[in-house]
C-alpha cells in the first residue's frame, strides 16, 4: 500500500463522481482503477462520504503538512548533493530547443550517481542553480 497523501481538489469532477467539486478533500490511494494502473499522471484518490476515483495530479492539491515538510528535506538534501555536480550536458535540438540534461553527482552515501532529466522545467531551475554555483555546463547538439 503506498502512503495515503491528504489531497484537496483543485477542479470540479461532478461529471464523474457526484460530490467531487472544487475544494473537495480526501487522500491517495495510489493505483486505483485503470488510468491510475496504467499512467503516472494519474493517483488513485478517495473522497470520504462521496466515494474513490482515480484523478490528474495536476488537478490535486496536497495539502498533508507531514508529507510537504519531508519533501522540503529531500528537496533540500537533493541541491546540497547537487553541489557535487559533474559533467553536465545540456543537450538541444537542431533549432535550439530543449532535449534533455544530464549530470553526474555524489549522495550523501558517497556513491556516484548518474542524473537525467527530460522536463524543460525542472532542467532549468537545475542549470540555473549551477550557474549560480559557477559549476560548469556544456551544450551539446542532439540530432
Amino acid at each position: 500500500m503506498k502512503e495515503r497523501i491528504k489531497v484537496k481538489l483543485k477542479v470540479d469532477l461532478t461529471q464523474y463522481l457526484k460530490g467531487l467539486v472544487a475544494g473537495t478533500e480526501g487522500f491517495t490511494i495510489g493505483n486505483y482503477g485503470i488510468w491510475s494502473r496504467g499512467n503516472d499522471n494519474f493517483t488513485g484518490v478517495h473522497f470520504p462520504d462521496v466515494g474513490s476515483l482515480d484523478v490528474l495530479w495536476s488537478s490535486l492539491e496536497i495539502i498533508d503538512e507531514e508529507y510537504l515538510e519531508e519533501a522540503e528535506k529531500r528537496r533540500k538534501q537533493k541541491l546540497e548533493e547537487y553541489k557535487t555536480a559533474r559533467d553536465i550536458v545540456k543537450y538541444v535540438g537542431p533549432r535550439g530547443g530543449f532535449k534533455g540534461l544530464r549530470f553526474v553527482y555524489t549522495d550523501a552515501n558517497g556513491i556516484t550517481v548518474s542524473n537525467s532529466i527530460g522536463f524543460k522545467d525542472e532542467a532549468d531551475k537545475l542549470i540555473k542553480y549551477f550557474e549560480e554555483l559557477k559549476l560548469q555546463i556544456t551544450e551539446k547538439l542532439m540530432k
